[in-house]
C-alpha cells in the first residue's frame, strides 16, 4: 500500500519511516488505510479542524510536518552526537591499554580535553564533557574490544590455509608464569594474519606436559585445524626442546597420531639465537667492572645525585649513566659507551668520594682500555642486527638474510683486524691498536662468527630448502608454458 498525500491535510497524518505517523499525537498506524487513518482522526481529534477551509487545513497540515521534522532531526543530532562521543571514549580506551596505562588515566585525559576545550573552541565543550572515561567504563571500552578482536581472528583463521605458531614463556612480577602464543596465517588470497593467539597463565610447574596442554588448549579454544599447522617456533628452552617429553615432541606425537603424513617444522627463535651468540665474545672480565662501577654510582640516592650535580657543574656531554639490566641485554652496548664516554668524570668522581672499586684499577691498563672500546663497538653491531630482525611482517628467509648478511661482515672485521685496521669501529678506528690486542680482537671476532654459524646452522639447511623449491617451482612453470606454446 502507497501514502496518499491528500490524507496529510485530511486526516492530519504524515509518512515516516513507511509507516503514517498523526501529526498531532504522533502516533503510528503501521498500515496504510485510509479506514483506519480515518477512524483515528474521528476519535481522538474530531473537532480540530473542523471549522477551518481547505486551504487553512493544507497550510496547518504544513506546520505540522515541518514541526514534526524538526523534532526528528533534533532527536537524530543527539543520538549521532552520542554515537561520537562512544566512539571517543573506545579511541582513548584503546590508546590506555595499548601504552600500558592505568584505566583511571582516562578521568585524566578528560578533564586535558575539557580544559582545551575551554580556552580553544567553548561552544563545543559540552560535547567533551559528555565522553565518558571513568575508570570503569574504561575497563568495559577494552573488555569490549578485546572480545571484538578475538571474534575477528577467529573469523580470520577460519580462512587459514596454513598458521605457523610461536610460543614463548616468562615469569611476571607475581612469579606467575605466563605462556605467550602467537599466530601467523595465510589465506588463499595470500593476505597475511600476525596476532596475538592468545596468554596462558600457569600457577604451577611448567613442564613440556604443562605447556603442551595450554597450547593445545588456546589453539582448539580459537577453532583452529591441526591439520593446517606449518611450523611452530619456541625459545629453545628445555621444557619445549626436550627429546622425549617437551613441548614440540608432545605435539609432534599428537599431530603424528591424526594423520600420519604430518610434518610440521620446529624452530628455535632467530632473535633468541642471535642474543645468545654475544656469550662467545668472552668479554666478562670487561663487563664486569662497568656494571659493578654504574651499579655504585647508582645504587645508593646520595652518590647518584651528587654525580648527576658534577656532570652539569662540569657541562659533560651527558647527564648520567645508564643502568644496565640482565634481562635487557641490548643496553650492555650502551652502558659501556656511556661510561667510556664519563670516564674521566666517573674517575673524578670516585677519587673526591674516596671509592676505591676495580674499574679504576682496569682503566690504568691500557690493553682493558682497548677491549672496552672493542666492546662498546661490537655489543653496538649486535643491537643493530637485532634491531632489524625485529617487528612485524618478517619471514624466515629474510630474517636470515640479515643473519647471513652479519655473519659476512663478521669474517671481514676479523680479517681486518688481523691487519689492525678498525674502520668499521667508531672508537677504535681513532686509536692505533697494538698487535697483541689486535690478535685478541681478531680472535674474539672468529670466535664470535663461528658461534653464528653453528646456531644458524638449521636456519642454512631451511634457506637450501627454499631455494630448491623455488627452483622446481620455476621449472614446473617453465614446462607449463612451452606445453601452452606447442598447443
Amino acid at each position: 500500500r502507497v501514502f496518499n498525500e491528500e490524507w496529510t491535510h485530511k486526516y492530519f497524518f504524515g509518512n515516516t519511516g513507511n509507516k503514517a505517523v498523526c501529526l498531532l499525537c504522533h502516533e503510528t498506524i503501521a498500515v496504510f488505510k485510509e479506514y483506519n487513518l480515518k477512524r483515528h482522526h474521528e476519535t481522538k481529534h474530531n473537532e480540530f479542524g473542523c471549522k477551518l477551509s481547505n486551504e487553512e487545513r493544507k497550510k496547518k497540515a504544513a506546520e505540522c510536518v515541518t514541526k514534526l521534522k524538526k523534532q526528528q532531526t533534533l532527536f537524530t543530532k543527539q543520538s549521532t552526537l552520542q554515537d561520537s562521543a562512544t566512539e571517543a571514549s573506545f579511541m582513548i580506551a584503546y590508546n590506555l591499554a595499548k601504552r600500558n596505562k592505568p584505566f583511571s588515566d582516562g578521568e585524566f585525559v578528560k578533564q586535558c580535553m575539557v580544559d582545551c576545550a575551554s580556552v580553544l573552541c567553548p561552544d563545543v565543550r559540552s560535547k567533551f564533557e559528555n565522553v565518558s572515561l571513568s575508570r570503569r567504563t574504561i575497563v568495559r571500552r577494552i573488555d569490549s574490544i578485546s572480545d571484538e578482536l578475538t571474534e575477528q581472528l577467529k573469523t580470520a583463521s577460519k580462512d587459514f590455509v596454513w598458521f605457523s605458531l610461536a610460543l614463548d614463556e616468562s615469569t611476571d612480577n607475581e612469579d606467575t608464569a605466563q605462556l605467550l602464543i602467537f599466530i601467523r596465517g595465510i589465506n588463499e588470497n595470500f593476505v597475511i594474519t600476525e596476532e596475538l593467539l592468545g596468554l596462558e597463565s600457569m600457577k604451577s610447574t611448567t613442564t613440556g606436559q604443562d605447556l603442551f596442554e595450554c597450547a593445545v588448549n588456546c589453539v582448539e579454544k580459537s577453532g583452529l585445524s591441526w591439520n593446517r599447522m606449518a611450523s611452530i617456533t619456541t625459545d629453545g628452552a628445555r621444557a619445549f626442546t626436550g627429546k622425549n617429553v617437551g613441548m614440540v615432541k608432545l605435539l609432534k606425537d599428537k599431530l603424528q597420531a591424526q594423520d600420519t603424513d604430518s610434518d610440521v617444522l620446529s624452530f628455535h627463535c632467530i632473535l633468541h639465537q642471535e642474543s645468545l651468540c654475544k656469550a662467545a665474545l668472552d668479554l666478562k672480565h670487561v663487563v664486569e667492572p662497568v656494571v659493578s662501577v654504574v651499579n655504585t654510582i647508582r645504587a645508593r640516592a646520595l652518590n647518584h645525585r651528587q654525580f648527576k650535580s658534577l656532570l652539569e657543574d662540569m657541562e659533560a656531554e651527558y647527564e648520567d649513566v645508564i643502568h644496565h639490566n640482565s634481562v635487557r641485554w641490548l643496553s650492555l652496548g650502551k652502558v659501556i659507551k656511556r661510561v667510556w664516554f664519563l670516564q674521566n668524570e666517573i674517575l673524578l668522581f670516585l677519587d673526591m668520594k674516596g671509592i676505591s672499586c676495580d674499574f679504576v684499577t682496569k682503566m690504568g691498563c691500557e690493553e682493558w682500555r682497548y677491549e672496552m672500546m672493542f666492546a662498546a663497538d661490537v655489543f653496538e653491531k649486535l643491537n643493530e642486527l637485532n634491531v632489524t630482525l625485529q617487528g612485524k611482517g618478517l619471514f624466515a628467509h629474510e630474517m636470515w638474510k640479515h643473519v647471513k648478511s652479519f655473519k659476512a661482515k663478521l669474517g671481514l672485521f676479523a680479517r681486518q683486524a688481523g691487519e689492525g685496521k678498525f674502520c668499521h669501529f667508531p672508537l677504535l678506528g681513532k686509536q692505533k691498536v697494538p698487535e697483541s690486542v689486535s690478535a685478541k680482537i681478531r680472535d674474539h671476532l672468529q670466535s664470535l662468527e663461528d658461534e653464528v654459524t653453528r646456531r644458524f646452522q638449521d636456519s642454512r639447511k631451511l634457506s637450501l630448502n627454499l631455494i630448491c623449491c623455488l627452483i622446481l617451482s620455476l621449472l614446473i612453470l617453465i614446462q607449463h608454458l612451452r606445453s601452452c606454446s606447442l598447443n
